[in-house]
């Protein structure tokens, strides 16, 4: 009978789609995702996109659109639809930023600072019940692997040029 393989060797040595990383990962955002979508869209009437951009604006008010899509990892186009959505439902504003009158400040409005204080704790608790499974220093580990996955995910977007770039709106074909 062979040896039990060490842990993590479904990761670092993957057989199947259950064994890679990005589509575990993905699995887990699409379940307990899902409940946060019930929360923001049966709750609150947002979508979980424009969650996300309430969510940056709380911390960051005063925020242009452009610096928006980067810290959320959005196309502009994506970005400027639930900007235009928010900014339907009143809960940003747009002002001109200050010294350059083309450029535009994002801030929440009362309705939308609202908002994200009754959908916080909600989408913090959730969050605390998935890690209620973990003990504290596998938490820690958790959070210092996260971090250096995703710097070295960003590494790797910005050096990989053998990875061919796509135009999803063109149905992700290959673009030159």
């Amino acid at each position: 009978m062979p040896a039990p393989a060490p842990p993590g060797h479904r990761l670092t040595h993957p057989q199947a789609a259950n064994d890679l990383l990005m589509y575990r990962l993905n699995r887990l955002l699409a379940v307990a995702g899902s409940l946060v979508v019930r929360l923001c869209e049966g709750g609150y009437g947002i979508t979980r996109r424009e969650w996300g951009l309430l969510m940056v604006l709380a911390q960051h008010p005063g925020m242009p659109p452009a610096e928006l899509a980067l810290r959320l990892g959005l196309d502009r186009a994506r970005t400027s639809r639930a900007i235009t959505s928010l900014l339907a439902k009143k809960l940003l504003t747009r002002d001109a930023m200050p010294g350059d009158r083309r450029q535009a400040v994002l801030s929440l409005t009362p309705a939308g600072q609202a908002v994200h204080d009754g959908l916080f704790p909600q989408v913090k608790a959730l969050n605390q019940e998935l890690l209620a499974g973990l003990d504290a220093q596998a938490v820690q580990a958790l959070d210092q692997a996260l971090t250096g996955m995703q710097q070295r995910a960003e590494a790797l977007v910005a050096t990989r040029t053998d990875v061919p770039r796509t135009y999803r709106l063109r149905g992700g074909r290959h673009v030159d």
